[in-house]
């Protein structure tokens, strides 16, 4: 079984984050993630990419109880998960869409500001990055991807208060685009995968914008 299987609809690639009820992280299935990721990316879709969640929850980061019974060596491999899957996600070369169903806790936020355009399902759940109440600061690549893309005075409010925010209150916060009606989250995020990805000169502009934050992430990674 696969953490992300994968659907091919008219050119665009969907990617459904899946484990268990609440779809939280783990050392395997970030493995996993940044090795398809790349895979990806050596040969893009022509219609982008959309990430979104199965079930209730985009997801709701990593696996606290897992990350309690790591040893030392556990620990980093769970760091350099994170970060070779965040790198993996921001380097992307197409479109990629996050379409958010549900609750977007902590590495979900970073996934979500490696994405071009992020919609996100109207509903009574939460975004954001509480990492400092769970006692789990930020690895390095994640913290780039903060310091690049997200608005300083939210980048405080959210890192430091670990406040979390509805969905639309996420519109704000520079972390969501607009919300949908969850029926039309898929098809909306396809249809916008697709649109971007279809400018001629999508793929530059994307390479241009992402340079600097591309290059702080190759030197993090070595």
């Amino acid at each position: 079984m696969t953490y992300f299987p994968t659907e091919d609809r008219d050119g665009t690639i969907i990617i459904t984050l899946t484990n268990g009820e609440r779809n939280t992280l783990n050392p395997d299935l970030l493995e996993e993630g940044a090795a398809a990721l790349q895979l990806l990316a050596k040969n893009p879709p022509k219609g982008g990419i959309v990430l979104t969640g199965a079930g209730e929850h985009f997801t709701c980061g990593m696996d606290t109880k897992v990350a309690a019974s790591l040893d030392e060596a556990g620990q980093k491999r769970a760091v350099a998960g994170i970060n070779d899957f965040a790198a993996a996600l921001h380097r992307l070369p197409c479109a990629l869409v996050c379409a958010v169903n549900g609750n977007a806790i902590g590495a979900g936020g970073i996934m979500m500001l490696c994405a071009d355009w992020i919609y996100a399902a109207t509903g009574h759940y939460k975004i954001g990055l509480p990492e400092a109440k769970a006692g789990l600061p930020f690895p390095a690549v994640a913290q780039a991807i903060l310091d690049h893309w997200l608005e300083p005075s939210w980048r405080r409010r959210l890192a430091l208060s670990s406040m979390l925010l509805k969905p639309n209150e996420a519109i704000g916060a520079g972390m969501v685009e607009a919300t949908v009606m969850p029926d039309d989250l898929i098809a909306k995020s396809v249809a916008k995968a697709q649109e971007i990805n279809a400018q001629p000169g999508f793929r530059a502009c994307k390479r241009q914008l992402r340079a600097k934050a591309n290059a702080e992430i190759d030197g993090i990674l070595g």
